[in-house]
């Protein structure tokens, strides 16, 4: 984006950007020299144009996206004087779809050189994959199961002669490795089962737009639609785990608002 100058110009230029939205479903990013900023913090002084930061507020409410956080740069413009005017005029905004698709995404900021405007660089984490780390779901206990998992692991003897503490350490070494292979089997990935579940059911369901299902057919998709209603439980469950937020009940949860708590 290059948003204009001139006050009127900006009212014209979020009104084109709103259509630019209409005509673009789908996970969404835009980014640029906007010339407009939404918040006082955002500049180094109170010389502000409230109405103008109201709309485009009002702008970013409409087109529901939100701001990628800038690393290391608070203000990417100045008018270089003596006592110089400090803007944060560059800028990026996403969807939440996108976000999703993105999770890891990082604005970062490099040498402006002649311009002044500071260039900024939309870009992935960079992080290498370390040794998995051992999680206990709490959902795990409400499984059939479970307490005979715990119970076998816990119980099989420890050949070491190490003092009492050591021992206790090995047993919850095993517990650990023998929990997690037991929800590999028990459980499995939920994401890849919600989406091979969901993919059947549309096949399923688009054949019975176009024919009547057989006996078979329709005896499976009303058990796919129960399996998918479990699975989207309990996917919406361990993403309230990983978010920390308690203040919604389990049952009310937006999934989509938790995974972004939990990132």
């Amino acid at each position: 984006m290059y948003g204009p100058q001139d006050d009127n110009e900006k009212i014209v230029f979020l009104q084109e950007l709103r259509d630019v939205r209409a005509l673009c479903s789908g996970p969404w990013v835009i980014a640029g020299d906007f010339n407009l900023i939404y918040q006082a913090s955002n500049k180094n002084n109170n010389n502000l144009n409230r109405a103008i930061m109201g709309r485009f507020r009002r702008f970013l409410d409409d087109v529901e996206v939100k701001e990628i956080p800038l690393l290391g740069r608070k203000y990417t413009w100045s008018n270089e004087r003596d006592d110089p005017t400090l803007v944060r005029l560059d800028r990026a905004f996403c969807s939440t779809d996108w976000e999703d698709i993105f999770p890891d995404s990082v604005l970062q900021s490099t040498t402006a050189g002649v311009s002044d405007h500071c260039p900024l660089v939309l870009g992935l984490k960079v992080c290498g994959k370390g040794k998995r780390i051992f999680h206990f779901e709490s959902f795990w206990s409400k499984l059939p199961g479970f307490l005979d998992v715990v119970q076998q692991n816990w119980d099989a003897p420890v050949s070491s002669s190490c003092p009492a503490v050591e021992r206790i350490f090995l047993k919850l070494q095993r517990l650990s490795k023998g929990l997690q292979r037991w929800s590999n089997r028990k459980i499995g990935n939920v994401k890849l089962h919600l989406a091979m579940a969901k993919d059947i059911l549309h096949r399923l369901e688009v054949a019975r737009d176009n024919r009547t299902l057989s006996q078979g057919e329709d005896w499976l998709r009303r058990k796919l639609k129960l399996h998918f209603l479990g699975l989207a439980s309990l996917e919406s469950t361990i993403a309230r785990l990983r978010s920390r937020v308690l203040y919604l009940r389990e049952g009310d949860a937006n999934t989509s608002f938790f995974h972004q708590h939990a990132r």
